[in-house]
């Protein structure tokens, strides 16, 4: 049974995940018209994405 992270964990994995799908979305969404701006928010997606998986398995361990 997982336990549930404290609140300011909470609030850090939904802002983490929020900052992540807008800078996806904004990559996604310049990627016809501005290749290395796309390229840039995505690096930084990436970045949120690598902070979130570190966090959760911190929280979570298998």
């Amino acid at each position: 049974m997982e336990k549930s992270p404290p609140p300011a964990v909470k609030v850090n994995l939904s802002r983490l995940e929020k900052k992540y799908k807008r800078l996806i979305e904004r990559a996604y969404n310049l990627r016809q018209s501005d290749d290395s701006l796309s390229d840039i928010f995505y690096f930084e997606a990436e970045k949120v994405l690598t902070q979130l998986r570190l966090l959760r398995s911190n929280l979570f361990p298998n």
